[in-house]
């Protein structure tokens, strides 16, 4: 259902954002209709008002010479303009009708009147595309120009053009959308954020019901299998059956004691994640002799290594190991990093731990020669309930809790934790703990 879902929410997201920008398109086409004809309008007024220059300077040419000649034309103005533009010959070059500064006045007024308030650049061509006058910036080359003649009443004679274009049209038309299409478009980008956010949120609870899953499968495997034990253990000793000379009470008391252990630090895990969650963990924060700490930890392991035949080794270089930090949890965290070495290691354990010095920082080094990890899997190795999938294989038994430990436990010391590691030859775990007086983060 989350893929069906999640298919039907992108193909309405993918048509919403179709419509949004159909919509947009069309609303720009229809600024740039109204643009073009506001531009075309302007720039046929532009031409009138250079003929109408051209013709008030000949009329008051003609007042001047003969002012009784110039009021008989006035009477019939047409007729004057007619007579005045015909009378020209292809021989009158546009430098010789109309200066540049006058051409310029008249473009910028007509602009002006018309309402258009953007930069433009412009040039007048002759007829053979030589250019006559131009503005400083203009280059017309990839540009949308307008192109009008010059003196369109001109018989005989070689045309002029008029070439104009606004350098800054685009963001013009986008800004003349107004807040409409811009609202438009936040709108869209946080609904598909929103939808994004959804589709994210939506695996993530489907991968950790998966984990949960697997979490509850594995935490009843390895509660009941003490409590199993313990159960059989106690049937044992209260078997009248079986005479009390035979029944070794020692060693089933010692299984006893075993399994309850064992089932107690499963337990305690759990509760000690919970507290992470809920955000109640306090650290004890004191002295502590980091190299007498891998020293007890090392000592504690050592039994459960010979007896696999291997071997557990210390390098510790640091010259500075003293720390403030919670003894326990930095105990714990050392002891889970080595239970994993050897719990993940199908031959003879070697692990080796080493220290040093790195800048502010005590380095603790915890090699081993087991199974490593591909490189997916180290992304994903310390997040909660997370194990290393085997297939069908489950000869380590854990709840996937204890590098999430490790980690949360550096973290809260204002460390933090590396893994390199390569698949079927080893990992090596560094933790980074701060050499300088850890701050309790600890929360109420």
């Amino acid at each position: 259902m989350i893929w069906v879902v999640t298919v039907f929410t992108a193909l309405a997201m993918a048509s919403l954002i179709f419509v949004q920008g159909y919509w947009i398109r069309n609303a720009i086409q229809v600024k740039n209709k109204q643009f073009e004809q506001l531009i075309t309008r302007a720039i046929i007024d532009i031409t009138w008002e250079i003929e109408h220059l051209e013709v008030t300077k000949i009329m008051m040419s003609e007042m001047n010479d003969n002012p009784e000649k110039a009021a008989y034309w006035l009477i019939n103005r047409r007729v004057f303009i007619d007579r005045i533009i015909t009378g020209f010959y292809a021989s009158v070059d546009i430098e010789n009708r109309i200066s540049e500064s006058d051409l310029e006045k008249v473009i910028q007024l007509t602009f002006s009147e018309s309402g258009i308030d953007l930069p433009y650049e412009y040039a007048v061509f002759r007829w053979n595309n030589e250019i006559a006058y131009h503005s400083d910036g203009f280059d017309a080359f990839g540009k949308e120009t307008y192109r009008v003649q010059l003196y369109p009443n001109d018989i005989w004679i070689k045309a002029n053009y008029l070439t104009v274009y606004f350098p800054d049209k685009k963001s013009f038309l986008f800004k003349s959308l107004g807040y409409l299409t811009f609202s438009s478009v936040i709108l869209t980008l946080v609904i598909l954020a929103s939808f994004i956010f959804a589709v994210y949120v939506m695996f993530r609870q489907k991968r950790l019901s998966e984990i949960r899953s697997d979490f509850v499968s594995n935490m009843t495997h390895e509660l009941k299998t003490p409590i199993s034990t313990i159960s059989l253990a106690s049937q044992m000793l209260g078997d009248r059956s079986i005479p009390a000379e035979i029944k070794n009470t020692g060693h089933i008391s010692k299984i006893i004691m075993e399994e309850c252990r064992r089932l107690g630090n499963q337990v305690e895990k759990v509760l000690q994640t919970a507290v992470f969650d809920k955000g109640r963990l306090k650290l004890r924060l004191g002295e502590v002799n980091m190299h007498e700490i891998i020293a007890g930890v090392i000592e504690n392991f050592s039994i459960q290594v010979r007896n696999r035949s291997g071997k557990i080794t210390s390098s510790l270089n640091a010259e500075n190991f003293i720390l403030q930090a919670d003894h326990v949890h930095i105990t714990n965290l050392l002891s889970n990093l080595l239970d994993n070495a050897i719990k993940y290691c199908n031959r003879d354990p070697e692990i080796v731990v080493e220290t040093d010095n790195k800048k502010d920082y005590l380095l603790i080094s915890v090699s081993d020669n087991g199974t490593g990890i591909n490189r997916n899997d180290q992304k994903r190795i310390f997040e909660k309930f997370y194990r290393v999938p085997t297939g069908n294989i489950h000869t380590v038994k854990g709840f996937g809790l204890g590098l999430s430990y490790v980690k949360m436990i550096a973290e809260a010391h204002q460390g933090y934790v590396e893994v390199e590691s390569v698949l079927y030859e080893g990992s090596t775990f560094k933790i980074y703990l701060p050499l300088n007086e850890t701050e309790n983060h600890a929360k109420d």
